[in-house]
């Protein structure tokens, strides 16, 4: 059961193992705001406690580590982008296009440079 830090909203910020504090609130490890914590990790907050909006937030995260893994696969030639369906080539080229135009170069991790071939 973990110790839990909120911030003034109320909203988990912080969990520990071990009591900083003596009066350190505890809760299960089920409990929805810990999930919520855990959920949100290193993802934009979404403003929302709703648990949709949460998996929406993780939705779309994942959706760029799986355009990431597709562009390092087809810079280590393990696969090709016509190996892809034709409508998943189309999705594909249509986000990287979208991605570049938005961010330029910083929206393109595979394209950190030379020597950086074991980004994942």
């Amino acid at each position: 059961m973990p110790y839990i830090q909120r911030d003034a909203t109320g909203s988990v910020i912080a969990l520990f193992r071990d009591a900083p504090a003596p009066d350190t609130e505890r809760l299960f490890a089920d409990h929805p705001d810990v999930q919520i914590f855990l959920a949100l990790d290193g993802v934009p907050a979404t403003g929302s406690s709703d648990p949709r909006d949460v998996l929406a937030s993780l939705d779309s995260a994942m959706i760029r580590v799986v355009e990431d893994l597709v562009d390092v696969l087809i810079q280590k030639h393990v696969i090709m982008l016509t190996d892809l369906p034709e409508q998943a080539q189309r999705k594909v080229l249509g986000r990287k296009e979208t991605r570049h135009s938005l961010f330029g170069d910083l929206g393109d991790l595979g394209d950190l440079g030379a020597g950086n071939d074991d980004i994942l």
